[in-house]
């Protein structure tokens, strides 16, 4: 296995926030789809019930429609279990933007606390928190400064 590859324990630093959020984001959307779909189920109703008002034809027209209906159960349903999926993966992968930023901090922290200046934070290009970054190693410059004074 190559080093740029990662394993699904890097990614989930903190699975329960980072699934929390993507759930989050799908209740959301799903609430929203709901009503969608809601509002286009009465509506379809109503003209489907005009259409069948308006024809001699009224068994094979409800065959169609309903075949069409089934046809787009099936769709919607596929749809949305890749919707879930991807959901999930992309709230994970922007958390591990805001979340990794903190492992990396605390385990600087925990360096300088036992003395080591010459520690620096080392962010990945687009990680959150990159000023913080930058301040914590300014800060670790200072000390590595005042000790070799001292």
């Amino acid at each position: 296995m190559s080093a740029h590859k990662r394993k699904l324990t890097n990614f989930l630093l903190q699975p329960l926030l980072q699934i929390r959020l993507g759930m989050y984001s799908i209740l959301l959307s799903l609430g929203f789809g709901v009503t969608l779909a809601t509002i286009f189920y009465f509506n379809f109703y109503r003209f489907y019930d005009l259409v069948l008002e308006l024809t001699d034809l009224r068994a094979e027209v409800n065959e169609i429609l309903n075949d069409y209906l089934d046809g787009l159960k099936i769709w919607l349903l596929l749809g949305f279990g890749f919707y879930f999926l991807l959901t999930v993966a992309v709230s994970i992968f922007f958390t591990h933007k805001l979340v990794g930023p903190t492992y990396a901090f605390r385990r600087h922290i925990r360096e300088l606390i036992r003395g080591n200046y010459a520690s620096r934070v080392n962010l990945r290009k687009h990680d959150a928190f990159q000023e913080v970054a930058d301040d914590l190693n300014e800060l670790a410059s200072t000390l590595e400064s005042v000790r070799r004074r001292s």
